[in-house]
């Protein structure tokens, strides 16, 4: 059985224009947002360092002032930045093809 929300949510009620004539305004807000993002994501992701020690670190815990403060360093700030975009373009895309199936049935 092909069950759909969306399309059982749009047979039983139908939506009013002035929503179905907004939907192809916010999928290009949507998109624009998503390629802001997406430019910024690159962007930090080239200025990271990697976080490899070398191939002769196995790793291990490090006590020093710099590894308990890490999250405060720029290095901190650009992979929590790194995860905000991602988390937002995540959601974006999430809400993009919802209104796309909502949009075009």
């Amino acid at each position: 059985m092909n069950f759909n929300f969306f399309q059982l949510l749009a047979d039983s009620t139908p939506l009013p224009n002035w929503i179905t004539a907004s939907f192809p305004i916010i999928q290009i807000i949507l998109v624009a947002i998503i390629a802001i993002c997406a430019i910024g994501l690159i962007v930090l992701v080239f200025l990271q360092e990697s976080n490899s020690n070398g191939l002769g670190s196995l790793g291990g815990a490090e006590n020093s002032f710099y590894s308990q403060n890490k999250g405060n360093s720029r290095e901190g700030r650009m992979k929590k930045w790194t995860y905000i975009l991602a988390g937002i373009i995540f959601v974006l895309t999430i809400l993009y093809f919802i209104s796309f199936t909502i949009y075009h049935g």
